[in-house]
């Protein structure tokens, strides 16, 4: 990784870091809705930041995640292998590019 994009990653967990402990309002929010339609169907697929946790032993800080978008929170393969159910606030949804998403599913699936 070159040096300037570290540095860039570096400040940007700092100032999450920040963020939830309270001590800035955060620069921009991220809403992910879940249309009602898609509530009892299967569940949608996501990557997503943990930004929060109760264990760090099982889900880590700022770790990338494949979740499963349910009404009740996501759900989650935490670093002991298991399936578990989490908070919406322990995780920040993002999109990445399609190219992005289609090889960190397959690098998932081949794990």
């Amino acid at each position: 990784m070159k040096k300037e994009n570290f540095e860039s990653l570096k400040e940007s967990i700092i100032e999450a870091s920040r963020v939830i402990r309270g001590e800035i309002p955060p620069a921009r929010e991220t809403i992910f809705e879940v249309e009602k339609s898609q509530i009892n169907k299967k569940p949608v697929k996501a990557w997503a930041i943990c930004v929060e946790t109760d264990d760090e032993e099982l889900l880590v800080p700022f770790k990338l995640y494949e979740v499963e978008v349910f009404s009740r929170g996501f759900r989650v393969i935490d670093e002991e292998g298991e399936a578990t159910f989490c908070p919406e606030e322990f995780f920040m949804p993002i999109t990445l590019p399609q190219e992005v998403t289609r090889k960190l599913t397959n690098l998932v699936q081949a794990a």
